[in-house]
C-alpha cells in the first residue's frame, strides 16, 4: 500500500513538472497599438509586457494573434522580439509579387500565426482583396522562442515598405504562450520522488 502511494506521489510530481500551462496576454491600448507609417522601412515598434507567469517557467509553444485594419496587407513586414532579444519573422510582404503588386490588397487582417499545420498554410502565400482571417503559419519558426523565459517586454515591429495603399493600423495583438517548468525544476521533482522512494526502501529493509 505504501509503495503504491509513493509511486503515485512520484507520478504526480513528474506529471506536474512536465505539464504545459497556457497563458494569454492581450495588448490593445497605449503604445502597444497604433498606426503603421505608410512607405517607411524604418517602421514602428509596439511593446507589451508579460508579467503574470510564475518564475521558473519557460516557453514550450507560442502563437500570435493580430488584428489590423486598412492599408495593403501585401506591403507589410513584421517580426516579434522576445525579452531576451530573440527575433522571429512573422510576415514579409505576404502574397506580394512584382508582376501583381496589388495581388494581396486586403484592408487588414484578423489572424492567428503559428508554426505548422495552420488551416490556411503560410502567411507568405495569403492573397485576396478581403480582410484575412483564420490561422496561418508564420514566416519564421515561432519555436525559436521555446526554452526562453516569457516574462518581460515583448516588441512587435511592423513596417509598411511600399508607398500607396493607405495606412494600416494595429488594433490589438495577443500572445498565447504555453510554458513548462525549466529543466532544473523538473530534475528536482524527479530527484525528490526518487529520494522519497529510497528512504521508504531503506526503512522497509530495517523492519
Amino acid at each position: 500500500m505504501k509503495k503504491q502511494i509513493l509511486c503515485g506521489t512520484l507520478l504526480s510530481l513528474l506529471t506536474a513538472a512536465g505539464a504545459q500551462t497556457p497563458y494569454i496576454q492581450n495588448f490593445a491600448s497605449g503604445g502597444s497599438v497604433g498606426p503603421i507609417p505608410n512607405s517607411s522601412p524604418i517602421g514602428v515598434a509596439f511593446s507589451g509586457t508579460v508579467s503574470d507567469i510564475p518564475a521558473g517557467q519557460t516557453i514550450s509553444g507560442l502563437t500570435v494573434d493580430l488584428d489590423l485594419s486598412g492599408g495593403f496587407n501585401g506591403y507589410l513586414y513584421a517580426y516579434l522580439d522576445a525579452p531576451g532579444g530573440t527575433q522571429v519573422a512573422l510576415m514579409n510582404e505576404p502574397g506580394w509579387s512584382p508582376g501583381d503588386p496589388l495581388n494581396d490588397s486586403g484592408p487588414g487582417m484578423a489572424i492567428t500565426l503559428e508554426d505548422t499545420g495552420a488551416v490556411n498554410g503560410s502567411i507568405q502565400n495569403a492573397t485576396g482583396s478581403a480582410v484575412l482571417t483564420g490561422s496561418y503559419n508564420a514566416a519564421g519558426l515561432l519555436a525559436g522562442f521555446n526554452g526562453l523565459a516569457p516574462d518581460g517586454t515583448w516588441t512587435l515591429f511592423f513596417a509598411d515598405e511600399v508607398s500607396g495603399g493607405g495606412t494600416s493600423t494595429l488594433n490589438d495583438w495577443s500572445l498565447d504562450i504555453s510554458t513548462v517548468p525549466e529543466p532544473g525544476i523538473t530534475g528536482l521533482a524527479m530527484l525528490g520522488g526518487l529520494m522519497i522512494g529510497g528512504v521508504w526502501r531503506a526503512r522497509r529493509g530495517k523492519a
